[in-house]
C-alpha cells in the first residue's frame, strides 16, 4: 500500500501547559485504510486530528515537536486553505461548521470557492445529498435541523469536494441507530469501491468495526495500543459484558407514586418554516417515572422536551407541569423546579470558569457562599471535573463540557429532569456513570425524561419507553415488556443491523 500520510509528534503542547497534550506519536496512513480512533474523554482524540489536517498549528496555537506530512509535504509549510485538496475534514461540533441558511447553499459553498460551473456544482450537490439520505432536503433551512440532520449536511459537503483523505470526528453521536448504521455502511463502501482513506474519532467503535482494518486506542495523549478490529472487539468484549451485566440486575419497575407531574394533552407543534415538529401527542409523565423517549433524528423527541420547558409553545393542546398550566404566568416558578440539559452542551454554558458556571443558580437564589462552594464542589467531583474548576468551559472537550452542563443543573436539586442525549461525545464509562447517576435520582423520587437513541440505555435504566414515529407517539410501553415490540422497533428503524440491542443485551451476545 502506498503511504500517504506520515504523523510523528514527539510532543504537542498548548500555551501555558506543562502536560503535552500528544506525545510519542508515530504512524503513517496508507492509501485505502479505514484507521478508528477511540478513547476515554479529553484522551486527545479531536486535537490528534487537529494536528494532521493543519488546524494545528496554522489555526490553533500550539507548540509542535516533531512532523506531519501529507501527500509528501510538511503541514507546516502548507497554507491552511490549501489543506482541502487534500483532507476533507468533519468536526465533532456540526453546527460549528453549518455557514449558510438554506442546506443546498451549505453544500455547495466549498464547490463554489473552487470555482466549478454551476451544473456541476447542482448534480454534486444533490449527489451528496442522496448519499447521506437527505434528498428533498436542499431547501430546508439549516436551524431547523435536528442534530443528526446537522451532521449529515455537514458530512454532504466535506464529501462534496472530493479530497482523497477523509477525517471524521465522532461523525455519527448525534443520528439515531437507523441512521448510523447507513452512514457507516456508506462509508464502507466508499473505501472499498473507491479507495477512499478514512480517519475516524469514535468514543463507541462497535459499529463501525466491520469496516475497519486498524484501531488506535488513545490514553493521556498517548497511543497505547494498535489493534486489528477482531482483537480489539476481543479486547473488550468482557469488559463489556461485565458492565450490561451489572446494570441489567438493577429493578426498572421502581415508580412509586401515581402522581402526575407532566401531562401534553393533544399537543402539536409547527415550526414557522411549515415543517412539523410534533401532532396530537397524549402523555403523561409521574412522578419518579424514568421515561425513556426514542425515535429517529426528526421525528420529534427533542421539540417535545422543548415542548415541556416552555422554549416552545404548542401550536395546539395543554401542558401542564406539577399540576399547573405551562403558561407566561407560570412558567419562571415551574422552571424552578425543572432541569433541563440540552443536546448540545454549549447552548447552555457561558461562565468563564466550571466554579462560575456551576455555582450561577444558587447565587440567583441568594445562598451563603460557603454553601454555594460545598455544592459546587460535591457536583463538579460527581461528574470528574473537580480538578478543573478555575479553568475556561470551552478548554474542555465536548464530553467535559457535557459533564459541566450535567453538573450545572444538578446543583440546583430539580424535582423533574430533562436529559436530552446526555451521553452523547461520552465515552462508555462516563456515560454509564452519568446514567447510573440519573437512575439513583429516579429511585429517591426524582423524574426523569431521557431522550436518546440507545436502546440499550433505555432498556437497563427506564421503567418506561415512549416511541416517536412521524412526529407522533407509536409506543408507550413497560420496558419489561420492550422484547414483545422488538418487531415493531425495528420496523420503525430503532434496532437496526449492526446495533447492540436490546435483545442482544439479554442473550449475552453482542455481534449478530
Amino acid at each position: 500500500m502506498e503511504t500517504i500520510a506520515k504523523i510523528k509528534i514527539e510532543k504537542l503542547v498548548f500555551p501555558h501547559e506543562e502536560k503535552p497534550a500528544l506525545k510519542n506519536i508515530d504512524f503513517e496512513i496508507n492509501q485505502g485504510d479505514f484507521i478508528v480512533i477511540t478513547g476515554g474523554v479529553a484522551s486527545g482524540k479531536s486535537i490528534l486530528l487537529h494536528a494532521i489536517t493543519g488546524a494545528i498549528p496554522h489555526y490553533h496555537n500550539a507548540e509542535l515537536t516533531g512532523n506531519v506530512t501529507i501527500m509528501g509535504q510538511d503541514i507546516k509549510d502548507m497554507r491552511l486553505n490549501r489543506m482541502s485538496d487534500y483532507v476533507g475534514y468533519m468536526m465533532q461540533e456540526p453546527h460549528n461548521q453549518i455557514i449558510s441558511l438554506d442546506v443546498y447553499e451549505d453544500v455547495a459553498f466549498g464547490l463554489g470557492n473552487l470555482e466549478i460551473p454551476f451544473n456541476q456544482i447542482d448534480q454534486m450537490v444533490k449527489d451528496t445529498l442522496e448519499f447521506v439520505g437527505l434528498t428533498g432536503y436542499e431547501n430546508r433551512r439549516t436551524a431547523s435541523l435536528s442534530g443528526g440532520q446537522a451532521q449529515r449536511v455537514v458530512l454532504a459537503g466535506v464529501l462534496a469536494l472530493n479530497a482523497p483523505i477523509l477525517i471524521l470526528d465522532q461523525p455519527t453521536a448525534e443520528l439515531d441507530p437507523k441512521g448510523r448504521y447507513e452512514l457507516y455502511h456508506r462509508l464502507g463502501q466508499l473505501n472499498k469501491a473507491q479507495n477512499l482513506t478514512i480517519v475516524l474519532v469514535m468514543d463507541r467503535i462497535e459499529e463501525v468495526l466491520n469496516y475497519a482494518n486498524r484501531v488506535f486506542y488513545i490514553r493521556d495523549g498517548e497511543i497505547v495500543k494498535q489493534y486489528s478490529p477482531e482483537e480489539y472487539y476481543k479486547d473488550q468484549i468482557e469488559h463489556r459484558k461485565g458492565r450490561l451485566n451489572y446494570n441489567t440486575s438493577f429493578n426498572t419497575d421502581h415508580r412509586k407514586s401515581n402522581e402526575i407531574i407532566a401531562e401534553m394533552t393533544n399537543v402539536s407543534y409547527q415550526y414557522k418554516n411549515n415543517l412539523l415538529g410534533c401532532e396530537d401527542i397524549r402523555l403523561e409523565i409521574f412522578k419518579s417515572d424514568f421515561l425513556s423517549i426514542i425515535g429517529l433524528n426528526g421525528s420529534g423527541k427533542s421539540t417535545l422536551a422543548k415542548l415541556l420547558i416552555g422554549l416552545l409553545k404548542p401550536s395546539k393542546g395543554e401542558i401542564k407541569v406539577f399540576n399547573r398550566p405551562l403558561n407566561k404566568e407560570n412558567l419562571t416558578e415551574i422552571r424552578t423546579h425543572v432541569g433541563f440539559l440540552f443536546q448540545n452542551p454549549d447552548y447552555q454554558i457561558f461562565a468563564s470558569t466550571l466554579e462560575e458556571e456551576v455555582g450561577f443558580s444558587l447565587k440567583l437564589r441568594g445562598e451563603q457562599n460557603e454553601v454555594i462552594n460545598q455544592k459546587i464542589d460535591e457536583c463538579l467531583n460527581f461528574v470528574g471535573l473537580l480538578d478543573y474548576k478555575k479553568m475556561h468551559p470551552h478548554r474542555l472537550s465536548r464530553g467535559q463540557r457535557q459533564l459541566l452542563a450535567l453538573a450545572s443543573i444538578l446543583v440546583s436539586d430539580p424535582d423533574f429532569i430533562i436529559a436530552d442525549e446526555p451521553t452523547s461525545g461520552l465515552d462508555e464509562n462516563q456515560g454509564y456513570m452519568i446514567m447510573d447517576k440519573l437512575f439513583d435520582l429516579s429511585k429517591n423520587g426524582k423524574t426523569i425524561l431521557l431522550i436518546t437513541h440507545d436502546l440499550t440505555m433505555a432498556k437497563i435504566y427506564s421503567n418506561r419507553l415512549v416511541a416517536l414515529h412521524n412526529h407522533r407517539i407509536q409506543l408507550d410501553i413497560s420496558t419489561k415488556d420492550l422484547n414483545q415490540y422488538f418487531d415493531t422497533l425495528t420496523a420503525i428503524g430503532l434496532n437496526s443491523h449492526n446495533n447492540i440491542s436490546f435483545r442482544e443485551v439479554e442473550n449475552g451476545t453482542f455481534y449478530a
